[in-house]
C-alpha cells in the first residue's frame, strides 16, 4: 500500500481517486477551495445556484458511455432530456440530435462529492505552494501557503492548469518543458436569476455568433431548484479579447448578447460573473497523462487529455494506470 497525494480535487483526480482506492492505497485529495469539482463547479448566490462550469456530461467512448449508466443507475448523475437549439443572428432554430446528455446530482458538484467519498482525508483551502522530493526516501512533503506541512507522500498527483503545476514540479523534471508548451485559454461565464419565468422558447442553445458559445436554462436540468436561472458562457476567441477588460464591461456586453439571443428584456435579481483563466487548452494534446517516474510524479487534468469532463476522466483512469502500472 502507497502513501498517495493528489493535489486538486477536479475530475481527473477523484477518477484517479477512486482507482487508486480500489487498489488499496491510502490517498489524500488537496484542493485551494472550499469544496471539490474542479470544472464541475456549482454556485449559490441569494436565492438562485447554477452549475457554473461544465453544463453536462456526453461520451464519444464506450468506456465513459458505461461509467455514465453506472452512475445513473445509483443516483448520482440523471439524462438532462433536452433540446438544444442553434441560434447564428437573428436565426434561431431548434436542433435535436442523439446525444444523451447527463447532469450531476442534484448539482454537478453532487458527483464530485460522492466520488470523494473514498479518499483518506480531504485537506479543504489548502493552497500547495511548495513541494519538497527526498531523493534519499523517495518521498514527497507539501506545504501550503500558510506554511502548514503534509506528508510523506510515496506518490504524488498534481491536477491542476500547467501554469498552476510548473512551480510545483522538481527542478530537474522532465515534464516541465512539456507543461510550458500548454497554451490554456479563458472562458468569462455570466449567471443569472430571475424572479419570473422567461418567454424563451429553448433550454439550452449553441451560439455561433456574437460573444457567447452556449447558453442554458439551469432549472430546466433534473434535481435542480425551480426558480428560474441561466448560464451564459462566452468564446474563447471574445474571453481572451477581453480577459483583462473591466467586468463591468464584460457584464455589459454579455447581458447585451443575452437579451437579442433569448429575445427577451428582462432585469435579473441574482447575478454572477466569473472568469475561468484556464479554461481549455488551445489546442487538444490527447497525451493521457504524464509521468515523472523518477520523481514518484504524475499529472492529470482534462487540458492533457480533452477539455470535457470525459477528458477528465479518462486523463484520471490513465493517471493510476500509469501510476499502479495496472491495466484498469
Amino acid at each position: 500500500m502507497k502513501n498517495i497525494a493528489i493535489v486538486g480535487a477536479g475530475v481527473a483526480g477523484l477518477t484517479a481517486l477512486q482507482a487508486l482506492s480500489e487498489h488499496g492505497h491510502k490517498v489524500t485529495v488537496f484542493d485551494k477551495s472550499r469544496g471539490s469539482g474542479g470544472r464541475l463547479s456549482s454556485k449559490k448566490v441569494n436565492n438562485s445556484s447554477w452549475d457554473m462550469g461544465a453544463q453536462f456530461m456526453r461520451a464519444h467512448t464506450e468506456e465513459f458511455a458505461r461509467q455514465l449508466k453506472e452512475w445513473e443507475a445509483i443516483g448520482w448523475v440523471a439524462e438532462w432530456e433536452v433540446i438544444p437549439w442553434s441560434i447564428n443572428g437573428t436565426q434561431r432554430t431548434a436542433s435535436p440530435d442523439d446525444v444523451k446528455r447527463y447532469v450531476g446530482m442534484p448539482r454537478m458538484t453532487g458527483l464530485s462529492r460522492k466520488m470523494l467519498e473514498v479518499a483518506d482525508d480531504f485537506v479543504t483551502q489548502a493552497r500547495i505552494t511548495g513541494t519538497a522530493f527526498d531523493n534519499s526516501t523517495q518521498q514527497w512533503t507539501l506545504t501550503t501557503e500558510e506554511n502548514a506541512h503534509f506528508g510523506p507522500f510515496d506518490e504524488l498527483i498534481i491536477n491542476t492548469p500547467p501554469l498552476q503545476a510548473i512551480p510545483l514540479l522538481p527542478e530537474a523534471s522532465a515534464l516541465t518543458e512539456t507543461l510550458e508548451k500548454v497554451s490554456m485559454l479563458p472562458c468569462w461565464t455570466l449567471l443569472l436569476g430571475f424572479d419570473t419565468p422567461l418567454d424563451c422558447p429553448f433550454d439550452a442553445a449553441f451560439v455561433k455568433s456574437g460573444p457567447i458559445s452556449w447558453i442554458a436554462r439551469n432549472n430546466s436540468k433534473p434535481g435542480r431548484d425551480s426558480r428560474e436561472t441561466w448560464v451564459i458562457q462566452a468564446n474563447s476567441e471574445w474571453s481572451e479579447h477581453m480577459v483583462e477588460a473591466a467586468r463591468e464591461a464584460v457584464q455589459a456586453e454579455l447581458l447585451d448578447a443575452f437579451a437579442t439571443v433569448t429575445g427577451t428584456d428582462c432585469t435579473a435579481s441574482d447575478l454572477w460573473l466569473h472568469r475561468w483563466l484556464f479554461s481549455v487548452p488551445a489546442q487538444t494534446p490527447e497525451l493521457g497523462a504524464l509521468r515523472d517516474a523518477e520523481h514518484n510524479l504524475t499529472l492529470c487534468g482534462d487540458w492533457c487529455h480533452k477539455p470535457a469532463v470525459e477528458g477528465a476522466w479518462l486523463s484520471g483512469r490513465r493517471a493510476a494506470d500509469l501510476l499502479t502500472g495496472a491495466d484498469l
